[in-house]
């Protein structure tokens, strides 16, 4: 969980930003060269958070993965 989840960031932003915080926290300490998910709203979360926290590790949808667009940068 991205902690964003339909109105749950909303209703309860505290949590929500703490579980985003913590994802954010495991994706930077793995050493990830790229975070690939499937769900538009949990990489719009986790990728925002990334930036806040002055992180640039590639936030990628499997379907850029899959069409061999993981490299380029917008």
């Amino acid at each position: 969980c991205c902690g964003f989840g339909g109105t749950f960031s909303v209703k309860f932003g505290e949590i929500s930003a703490a579980i985003a915080e913590r994802k954010c926290d495991c994706i930077r300490a793995s050493g990830a060269d790229a975070v690939v998910g499937g769900d538009l709203g949990c990489l719009l979360n986790i990728e925002g958070k990334l930036r806040r926290m002055g992180d640039d590790t590639p936030v990628l949808h499997i379907a850029e993965v899959l069409a061999g667009e993981g490299g380029k940068q917008q």
